[in-house]
């Protein structure tokens, strides 16, 4: 887009120093008539520059509010209550930007190995809503979980030592967001598994490396 609007420039300098030469070597020479065309071509090259620094500002605008659409949408988990409870897990996902954004939430929730499901809010099938500067915030119970495959937080608690801690309660965390502007973010999956001993979800803090 600049090289057509400094191309377009060139071009009318060179068309008005052409023309006012020719008028300036004719015998009928109309000052008035020469400055008034030069005024008009300096105008023109005005204009078009103009409109390129104004096409540039409006995409510089739009990148931001793409970037401050996606990119700053968090997601927390905090737990409520105590060790024992029913382990109720909130899903807060946060949209600090001025956009809607759209958001698809997968746990893939895993019981020693053996799928779950918490409902279709958390599983990928239902889209959250996310308004302007706001937090959205949904809920699931870990013995609701646990109950589905015949178990309790009592048995996992009991059950749980340092070589099954990991693979107790797992969750594989898929997220994707969008926004009213069409601009997507998908995040890279992210393995949590519950602690038992500890009462906390624990997060994958790395990847492994494929160097």
């Amino acid at each position: 887009m600049k090289k057509i609007a400094i191309a377009f420039a060139v071009i009318v300098l060179l068309i008005a120093t052409f023309v006012t030469w020719k008028a300036w070597c004719s015998q009928d020479i109309n000052i008035l008539a020469i400055g008034n065309f030069i005024v008009l071509c300096l105008t023109l090259i005005v204009l078009v520059w103009y409109a390129y620094d104004t096409n540039a500002i409006a995409r510089v605008t739009k990148e931001r509010w793409m970037r401050e659409g996606v990119l700053s949408t968090t997601y927390s988990l905090p737990l409520v209550g105590e060790k024992g409870q029913a382990g109720r897990t909130l899903v807060q996902l946060n949209n600090p930007s001025t956009l809607i954004v759209r958001a698809k939430v997968a746990f893939n929730f895993r019981i020693y190995g053996e799928p779950v499901t918490a409902g279709p809010l958390y599983d990928g099938n239902d889209v959250w809503l996310l308004f302007p500067q706001q937090i959205s915030q949904g809920w699931f119970e870990i013995e609701s979980l646990l109950q589905k495959k015949g178990n309790t937080v009592a048995a996992l608690i009991a059950e749980c030592t340092p070589a099954n801690r990991k693979e107790q309660l797992t969750m594989r965390l898929e997220l994707e967001f969008w926004d009213e502007l069409g601009a997507r973010r998908k995040l890279p999956p992210r393995r949590h598994y519950f602690d038992f001993d500890r009462w906390a979800w624990i997060p994958q803090l790395a990847e492994r490396s494929e160097a």
